[in-house]
C-alpha cells in the first residue's frame, strides 16, 4: 500500500464480488479499505480519484462521485441479500460476519428484491442463532438460501426440524420463516 500516488474508487465493487464468491472475509477487508480513503476525512464520500498526498495539487474529479457511491450501496446490500440468476435464489445473509450477530443483531426492513420487500432479522444468543425471513415478498423459485454460522448442527424452520449439510446454506421455501440454528 505504500507504493502508490493515485487511484480510482470503483473498485469499491469488488466487495460485492468477493461476497458472490463466498469470500466475504475479503469484500470486509475491501469495504474498510476503501472507507478509510473517504476524502476529505469526515465527508463520508470519495473522489474520483484518490490520492495518497492529500495536499498534492492536483485531478481529483467528480467530489462525490455517483457511480462509487451507488457501487458502495449495491455492495452493502449484497452482505445482506442478493439474488442469484443460476437458480432463481435469494441469498441471504452471505456477507454478515458472526460478530455482527450479537447484541442486538442485524435487522433490515424493505430490503428491495425482485420478489418483493424483504425483512430479515439475524441475532445470536449463546449457542443459538435466530433469522426472521418475512415482508409482503413471495418465495423466489429456487427459494431462500440461507448462510449459517459455522458449527451449527441442528436447524428448524417454522419448528420443523430440517437437515443441515455443513458449508452449505440451509435452502428455505416458505415466508414468513422462523429460523433457529443451534450449535
Amino acid at each position: 500500500r505504500d507504493d502508490w500516488e493515485a487511484y480510482t474508487p470503483y473498485e469499491i465493487r469488488n466487495a460485492g464480488a468477493f461476497v458472490r464468491l463466498g469470500r466475504s472475509d475479503r469484500a470486509h477487508e475491501v469495504l474498510t479499505f476503501f472507507l478509510d480513503d473517504q476524502r476529505p476525512a469526515g465527508w463520508n464520500q470519495w473522489p474520483e480519484v484518490v490520492r495518497r498526498d492529500l495536499r498534492q495539487a492536483a485531478f481529483l474529479g467528480d467530489l462525490p462521485h455517483g457511480w462509487v457511491g451507488s457501487d458502495y450501496i449495491r455492495s452493502v446490500l449484497d452482505l445482506f441479500a442478493y439474488e442469484r440468476g443460476s437458480d432463481e435464489s435469494l441469498v441471504i445473509g452471505a456477507g454478515i460476519p458472526e460478530e455482527w450477530l450479537t447484541g442486538h443483531g442485524v435487522r433490515v426492513r424493505g430490503l428491495r428484491t425482485e420478489w418483493g420487500p424483504l425483512d430479515l432479522t439475524m441475532r445470536s444468543d449463546g449457542d443459538v442463532t435466530r433469522i426472521l425471513l418475512a415482508g409482503s415478498l413471495g418465495v423466489p423459485p429456487g427459494g431462500f438460501a440461507v448462510h449459517i454460522p459455522k458449527g451449527s448442527h441442528r436447524a428448524s424452520v417454522n419448528g420443523v426440524a430440517v437437515v443441515t449439510i455443513p458449508g452449505t446454506p440451509l435452502r428455505v421455501r416458505e415466508v414468513p420463516a422462523r429460523i433457529e440454528l443451534t450449535r
